[in-house]
């Protein structure tokens, strides 16, 4: 008798669980070619992401940033007025801190450690970040900017410090500007 009621109930719960109005479907698993179309639709959907994460690490640190075209986000920490604004073709000297955009802010690079950086704005190899951020700022000036990462070192990373595809955080000063 036992095993007559045992067998009911397995029956009844097989049965139970059978849903025949809404099959699962499991959808073509075959790897798809990479091609122009479908890297740029991939791309954009990652750009939006990385965006949409910059937008809310902002929020959590209650920072009111400004944004640019080209999709960095910064913030003048300190603003000496000063009308010495560096443009294409200038060197401009900065002290910088360069930390990942993570909950621990990880260090990867600082100007007490690695001295000042020198660079020619739009003809150097520094971060095209940088070259659009400094024009923004006047000699004197500092501010936190936050790079996405095609503005930043790109999908392989530097290859030390900084991971592939990774957002950066800088706390920049702009020491000089010569002209």
């Amino acid at each position: 008798m036992l095993r007559l009621i045992f067998l009911n109930f397995l029956i009844l719960l097989i049965f139970s669980c059978e849903n025949q109005s809404n099959p699962i479907v499991v959808k073509d698993r075959t790897p798809q070619k990479l091609d122009k179309k479908l890297s740029i639709k991939l791309n954009s959907q990652w750009v939006k992401d990385e965006a949409f994460r910059i937008e809310q690490y902002c929020v959590r640190q209650g920072w009111k940033t400004k944004s640019t075209k080209s999709g960095l986000k910064y913030i003048i920490i300190e603003d000496v007025h000063d009308n010495n604004s560096p443009k294409a073709g200038d060197q401009v000297i900065i002290s910088y801190d360069v930390r990942l955009m993570n909950p621990e802010k990880t260090s990867c690079y600082h100007s007490d450690s690695n001295g000042l950086a020198k660079f020619t704005i739009d003809q150097s190899t520094v971060e095209s970040g940088l070259h659009e951020v400094v024009t923004y700022l006047n000699k004197g000036d500092s501010a936190i900017v936050i790079l996405p990462h095609y503005l930043a070192h790109g999908i392989t990373g530097d290859s030390q410090k900084i991971p592939p595809l990774s957002s950066v955080l800088y706390y920049i000063k702009i020491i000089d500007v010569l002209n």
